[in-house]
């Protein structure tokens, strides 16, 4: 069992739990990868790319980054339909309105 401190974090050094198990497709997706792909032939395939990104192939060079680097957070804009401002409801002010200190609710 993980150890944890007084205050129920976990230790320094010790892991929370096991994490989700790996589903059954995913390991045969795995395995059939393993399988299927020399290290050999996976180097080939990464001199290719590394080859065709140097060349200029904008699809190779995200295959590398997306693969060295991972690919990009998702970026999440803000804002109302076609880019404009986003707005409420009158309906929405009304639930955030605060009552008043005159006392007159």
């Amino acid at each position: 069992m993980a150890q944890r401190d007084k205050n129920g974090r976990f230790v320094k050094g010790h892991k929370g739990g096991p994490g989700r198990p790996p589903k059954e497709r995913e390991e045969r997706y795995y395995e059939i990868t393993l399988t299927s792909c020399t290290f050999e032939q996976w180097k080939g395939i990464v001199q290719k790319a590394v080859e065709q990104a140097l060349e200029g192939d904008a699809t190779a060079r995200k295959f590398l980054a997306d693969y060295l680097l991972g690919p990009p957070a998702q970026r999440l804009e803000h804002s109302g339909p076609n880019g404009s401002p986003i707005s409420f409801s009158g309906s929405m002010l009304t639930i955030l309105e605060y009552p008043s200190d005159d006392g007159a609710d």
